[in-house]
């Protein structure tokens, strides 16, 4: 896999910095999950810069602040993160990716190794993602709302958030998934839109919701950390992990759903520190949690 054709994008990002003057350890990269941001992931990077590594938190293309491209393939999203990289002169980076940044990240790790220390993937498997059974309700339904926002015109950002949620409900009863998606509406003078880019997602979403082709494998450190409650990560896909990641340690976090760091922060961070200071000290991670 590789194509001279895919143009990376520059792409919004935030930072927290170790709290020592040194900076030694490999950097570690984060990417949020389809119609999130890096907002999701601030609370948790204040706590791992604890782990002595500059922690940066990536809004993918057409999310967040980044631009917005007709292109979401994952290998034009592995780009994005190697032209981060590059303008910030990292050479190698820990990266850990949600849902759609796992699958982005382990698209860069099994293109470009060299740049990867180590790999970090929540809740997500190298195969086609059960949100592919729902998920597409969500985008239908929000695209229908799009048509109905210019008669919203004037209506406070927090009212129009409130109406959203109301009119998500017909696809999804989860009130925190509805909280989750209304999130993306903004308001840009005076004029109620979607921050994220609808169109490309509704037309990628089946490359999206699947994961490419490879012949290569990701021999670093790997760990793989899904929700107990969730079927991202289960026995069915352990071979093509495997596969792809021969070095991959798979944890399950207890009372934890596919939002694996919001539903149980406490144990997500456990499991993921220990990996980063296993890696630091030149360790294999062997304390996994059953």
């Amino acid at each position: 896999m590789g194509s001279s054709k895919v143009s990376a994008v520059n792409l919004a990002y935030d930072y927290q910095e170790t709290p020592n003057d040194y900076d030694v350890l490999p950097p570690l990269i984060i990417m949020h999950g389809l119609m999130g941001s890096s907002s999701n992931w601030a609370t948790i990077s204040k706590v791992l810069a604890n782990t002595d590594r500059k922690i940066i938190r990536l809004d993918a293309r057409n999310h967040g602040n980044s631009p917005h491209s007709e292109d979401m393939s994952y290998e034009a999203m592995s780009y994005d993160v190697l032209k981060v990289m590059d303008n910030m002169k990292i050479e190698k980076a820990c990266l850990m990716g949600h849902s759609m940044g796992g699958k982005a990240f382990m698209t860069t790790a099994l293109l470009h190794p060299e740049r990867v220390s180590s790999l970090i993937v929540v809740d997500v498997s190298p195969t086609l993602s059960p949100g592919a059974k729902y998920f597409p309700s969500y985008l239908q339904c929000m695209l229908k709302i799009s048509s109905q926002l210019p008669e919203m015109e004037g209506v406070p950002l927090t009212k129009a958030r409130n109406m959203v949620v109301e009119a998500l409900e017909e696809v999804e009863e989860h009130l925190g998934v509805r909280q989750f998606l209304a999130a993306n509406l903004i308001q840009v003078d005076g004029k109620l839109k979607w921050r994220v880019n609808l169109d490309a997602i509704i037309n990628n979403y089946q490359d999206l919701a699947s994961f490419p082709k490879f012949d290569t494998k990701y021999e670093g450190p790997t760990l793989f950390v899904g929700g107990e409650k969730s079927e991202y990560i289960s026995p069915s896909t352990t071979p093509d992990i495997m596969n792809l990641f021969p070095n991959a340690f798979i944890v399950h976090i207890p009372r934890a759903g596919h939002w694996v760091h919001s539903d149980n922060p406490f144990e997500f961070l456990e499991c993921v520190i220990g990996f980063l200071n296993a890696e630091a000290e030149g360790q294999l991670y062997k304390n996994v949690p059953s």
